[in-house]
């Protein structure tokens, strides 16, 4: 799971300023270690020996990251950690990487398809469901995504108007 993105180095003894994907980016004080997702190269694991946080800024320092020069090069880097480390989210409420893949189910039962992709819009988050030749964006509110049943990847919709005749529309490939 993705939970920021390397902004840039800060300061000269390999500090890097990151941009958090998380509302409480108090978080990052229990990291022990991250997975870094570099634009170019391969995936590694790193130690964390230094978190700062103030506010919604964050600052990470990594084992064997020692100077500004070294810290420059892990600049847009995603920082992911295993899913089974996340915080526990509230009844009611998932991270996105839990809902990619889910089965998308009407309330009658029909298939729609899988969620593909998560869109933010500002007002609410959008699901992109595709499947059977066609997609459908549903907007993540409760007056649509009535059920989520993470152990069965499955989740449970109701088509407000509208929606339902956008169900039928098909798109070529």
């Amino acid at each position: 799971m993705t939970i920021g993105r390397v902004l840039g180095a800060w300061g000269v003894s390999g500090w890097v300023r990151v941009g958090p994907d998380t509302d409480d980016p108090r978080r990052f004080r229990r990291l022990s270690r991250v997975r870094l997702l570099p634009r170019h190269g391969r995936p590694q694991w790193l130690k964390v020996q230094g978190v700062h946080v103030d506010g919604q800024q964050v600052r990470l320092r990594f084992e064997g990251v020692a100077s500004r020069e070294a810290a420059k090069l892990l600049s847009n880097s995603l920082l992911q950690i295993p899913p089974d480390e996340v915080v526990p989210l509230p009844e009611g409420r998932y991270y996105r990487f839990q809902l990619l893949g889910l089965e998308v189910w009407t309330e009658d039962g029909r298939f729609l398809g899988r969620v593909t992709e998560i869109l933010e819009t500002g007002a609410n988050d959008v699901l992109v469901v595709q499947g059977q030749g066609q997609e459908v964006l549903l907007p993540a509110l409760r007056d649509v995504v009535r059920r989520v049943d993470l152990a069965g990847r499955r989740m449970e919709v109701a088509l407000l108007p509208g929606l339902e005749e956008a169900t039928g529309r098909t798109y070529a490939d």
